[in-house]
């Protein structure tokens, strides 16, 4: 360790002292989830492995992008620099990649495109975390409920409801790299009409993969999010969310004549109508509209080295869902939609068409017993792969002393991606060539976990889970050789085909513990997974082994301070292209000290504080960062 990690340690034995005095703020409980099951319920009630980040973690944070937010959850492995513009292409859930369709990523519950590597990754950052009122990921196979993409969990970034009062606010930051930060939101209900506008820019120095020395790049977002809704009728309940986002990316080499720039819009328009019914029935039909369009340049002597591309892709979906309650123990869901998926652009041209139709039953206190049950099916017929069917079983078992033991059981699917698959060209990726295989079949698994928790009162709360992921007909990329212009020289390709099982499994834990009351609180979560490629018998790479990460939080209410630490260690084993494997270590710190001013916020961030390589040394990372940051909410 170094001797300045060991002074920032004395610093914080010293902070603690100062802040264990006094009076303090309440800490939020009670988090309801609704992504686990479509209907809400308290996080303790779940069957599922279910974790919510709130309005006040995020604002307590100092992280400037969702995927650093997410980085000290059980199960989550995250590997970026915290700025906006970057795509933490290298996120992981369970072992398996976001980038690569494996995590479902949802915003308000709706799909979305964009923000990983390229056209042909979905990534984790899609909207300013000033917007967002809550994040809830649920670990596990979630198919049952989302379709494909859902195979190894969910996140659902939720964004501000209408708010009950007339409400406003804004933030800014400055800080390290030019990074800017500037968001505002105003909201209010008056008799049966409630509306809410959010705005948000923010703009960084920071590349899609990262920061390079052989080149400038600058990252601009702008998202304008407005929420309507209507009560028609005390029963009847009417809403609409217009989005929009322009985001503009810029590349400058150093060492040779060349530029790129990269233009993205995206817009969403979604309706829906929710009916109040006897007996506590309930009745929602909702649609959204989600277009992604985009378009890259460049100019110089030396051509840019990878394929730009330009055009749209698109979610056209529909979607009913029905609650009823059957006697004082079932709740019945059943639900049906219909989604199109269009991809029209320089590289491809396809529309695919799913209908799925899923059914839920939750059941409390099963035979007079302590046990809730969940029981569901859901059946997709998707145009290009054929119909699937994934069932999925949990349950969760209370004790009288406060322990609780849930398990699950689960299949998933997930469809190729659009590189995978769906390219009708070879596409230029530096030295080489991505060509898609349109053979390709989708990948299954079975995901298994079983989990016991216990509650010390409301001040201490400890959990334990195993997991386990068995993947068929996982996708994997290779190179060769093939002549693509006919010139008689075979050109170098990277492609793809069904070839191996695999499977990840491993422990997550997690512990909440109020130190002191209402004054101190400490979050850790320690994940262990263990991979295989069963074709190899090597390790996944880029996963890690050990992935421990925790949060100190300090309130001093008669000085207004709060003090939010955290601290993250990441040990992975790393498999090269001639499978020659090493493991590789590393830690972050990050520290958010924040000054109440009454309606105010004023606050000082830094992130990776001790320049962290983040156990690559061979390439390059911007290390500490700084951000200032004004808050203020009426």
């Amino acid at each position: 360790m170094r001797d300045g990690r060991w002074w920032f340690i004395g610093v914080v034995a010293v902070v603690l002292l100062f802040f264990f005095s006094g009076r303090g703020f309440p800490e939020e409980k009670g988090e309801v989830v609704v992504t686990a099951t479509r209907t809400p319920h308290p996080l303790e009630d779940l069957p599922f492995e279910a974790s919510v980040i709130t309005r006040e973690e995020i604002e307590r944070s100092s992280a400037q992008t969702v995927s650093d937010l997410l980085r000290y959850l059980p199960g989550i492995f995250i590997r970026d620099e915290d700025a906006p513009g970057i795509t933490a292409w290298r996120s992981l859930i369970r072992g398996l990649s976001f980038n690569e369709g494996y995590g479902l990523i949802l915003v308000d519950g709706e799909r979305v495109r964009g923000e990983g590597m390229g056209d042909s990754g979905i990534g984790l950052n899609q909207i300013p975390p000033a917007l967002i009122e809550r994040i809830e990921v649920v670990r596990g196979p979630s198919s049952v409920l989302y379709g494909s993409d859902a195979l190894a969990g969910v996140v659902n970034i939720i964004t501000r409801e209408v708010p009950e009062r007339p409400t406003y606010g804004f933030s800014a930051g400055y800080g390290s790299y030019d990074t800017n930060l500037e968001s505002l939101y105003w909201g209010t209900r008056e008799g049966h009409y409630g509306v809410l506008l959010q705005a948000a820019r923010e703009a960084s120095e920071m590349g899609a993969y990262g920061v390079r020395s052989s080149r400038d790049e600058d990252y601009e977002r702008k998202t304008l999010i407005t929420r309507l809704t209507y009560d028609l009728r005390p029963n009847v309940k009417l809403g609409l969310k217009i989005e929009a986002q322009e985001e503009i990316r810029e590349r400058d080499y150093r060492t040779r004549d060349t530029y790129m720039e990269q233009k993205g819009w995206k817009y969403r328009f979604s309706p829906y109508v929710k009916l109040l019914l006897p007996e506590d029935a309930e009745l929602t039909l909702r649609a959204y509209y989600y277009d992604w369009k985009f378009k890259g340049e460049s100019r110089g002597s030396d051509p840019y080295p990878y394929a730009l591309y330009r055009g749209d892709m698109y979610y056209r979906v529909i979607e009913a869902r029905y609650l009823h309650p059957v006697g004082d123990r079932h709740l019945i869901t059943l639900g049906g939609e219909y989604r199109n998926e269009e991809l029209d652009y320089t590289f491809s041209h396809r529309k695919m068409d799913i209908t799925s139709l899923y059914v839920q039953d939750e059941i409390e206190e099963a035979w007079d017993l302590p046990l809730n049950l969940y029981l569901g099916a859901r059946l997709d017929h998707h145009s290009v792969y054929g119909t699937e069917v994934c069932p999925k079983v949990g349950f969760l078992w209370k004790m009288a002393s406060g322990v609780r033991i849930r398990g699950s059981v689960g299949r998933g699917f997930k469809a190729p991606t659009i590189r995978q698959a769906f390219y009708t060209e070879p596409y230029p990726h530096g030295d080489y060539f991505y060509v898609s295989n349109p053979d390709l079949e989708a990948e299954t698994s079975w995901g298994y976990s079983l989990g016991l928790e216990k509650d010390w009162g409301e001040r201490f709360h400890v959990s334990f889970t195993l997991f386990r992921n068995d993947v068929r007909d996982m996708i994997i990329r290779y190179y060769t050789y093939r002549d693509i212009d006919q010139d008689g020289t075979a050109e170098k390709i990277r492609t793809f085909r069904n070839a191996r099982k695999a499977y990840t499994q491993g422990i997550e834990t997690a512990l909440k513990m109020e130190i002191l009351k209402e004054r101190a609180f400490l979050n850790l979560s320690y994940t262990y997974t263990d991979t295989e490629d069963r074709d190899t018998g090597k390790e996944l790479t880029f996963v890690p082994h050990h992935n421990l990460a925790s949060h100190l939080v300090l309130k001093h209410p008669g000085l207004g301070l709060t003090l939010d630490l955290g601290f993250q260690f990441v040990s992975e084993m790393y498999t090269d292209p001639e499978n020659t494997e090493e493991t590789r270590s590393y830690s972050l710190v990050d520290l958010k000290l924040i000054k109440h001013l009454g309606a105010a916020r004023l606050s000082l961030e830094g992130n990776n504080i001790f320049d962290s390589d983040y156990g690559e040394p061979d390439r390059e990372w911007w290390g500490a960062t700084w951000l200032v940051r004004l808050s203020m909410d009426w």
